[in-house]
């Protein structure tokens, strides 16, 4: 039994692996690649990696209609090369006792071969188009994923600081007060544990940032005192932090203000809200 020696692999077996896995050789060419690919491991892993890609692009990517000018500009171009005419025979000298000698059959594999690589090349072109989308989507997936997780921790330190002024706010000795607005609906906590007052408001409006502000203050022997300004952005519950009074001063009560511009006045302009302090 004779066996066949193992064929010599080169680069252009690489390019051969990756269009017989593309299904674009031509039948000479598929031959000839099939017999040294029996030989061959590189080659092999070449066509199997090439093969596992295209499954894996199959299913992740959204299929996606190519453009009509592109499809018929890839066809154009293969009847192009298909249909390049053949170099004519050579004429034959003849023989030295006269006779012409029988005409060459000559077989135009150059255009075809041509042809076959065009085709080789819209295959490309279709699959870095389909490695691009699948970029594209990912980079997409990413961003969303990231902005989603961004917006998970923002909610749950929001919801981390509602549930710290609920707590103050039921501790005995830390000074308090449930903010009521003009009508007696509950508006919003005031709680001040020596760091800082902290305001929780559920009923205040939205101010114009731009235009006004809300401003925090405390009541001492009947004089409001303005402790600092905040802005509400929404109708949901939001903790505001406002700066402490420099000396520690005994409130009796809090009180809440929608003011022009964006510092506090000398004296409230509009009371908006206000409650007792408790400890």
């Amino acid at each position: 039994m004779t066996h066949r020696a193992p064929d010599t692999h080169s680069g252009e077996h690489d390019a051969l692996a990756v269009g017989w896995a593309l299904y674009t050789l031509d039948p000479d060419e598929a031959a000839a690649f099939e017999a040294h690919l029996e030989t061959c491991p590189v080659c092999r892993q070449t066509v199997d990696e090439t093969t596992e890609l295209l499954g894996d692009l199959a299913g992740a990517v959204v299929p996606v209609d190519p453009p009509p000018r592109l499809r018929q500009r890839l066809l154009d171009a293969v009847e192009a090369e298909a249909g390049t005419p053949a170099d004519p025979p050579a004429e034959s000298s003849g023989t030295s006792s006269g006779t012409a000698a029988p005409e060459a059959t000559v077989v135009p594999l150059a255009p075809r071969r041509r042809a076959t690589r065009w085709l080789a090349a819209a295959a490309v072109v279709l699959v870095v188009a389909a490695v691009g989308g699948l970029t594209a989507a990912n980079n997409s997936l990413r961003a969303e994923r990231d902005a989603a997780q961004a917006a998970a921790v923002a909610q749950a330190e929001r919801e981390a600081a509602v549930t710290d002024v609920l707590r103050d706010a039921g501790t005995p000795g830390v000074p308090h007060a449930v903010l009521a607005g003009p009508g007696g609906g509950l508006v919003g906590v005031v709680v001040d544990d020596g760091t800082g007052s902290r305001v929780l408001t559920t009923g205040l409006g939205p101010n114009d940032v731009a235009a006004e502000t809300y401003v925090l203050w405390g009541l001492a022997d009947g004089t409001p005192r303005p402790l600092g300004t905040f802005d509400v952005g929404g109708q949901g519950a939001e903790v505001r932090s406002v700066p402490s009074a420099p000396e520690a001063v005994p409130f009796a009560a809090f009180a809440v203000s929608l003011e022009p511009g964006r510092a506090a006045p000398a004296s409230p302009t509009t009371i908006v809200a206000s409650g007792q302090v408790g400890r």
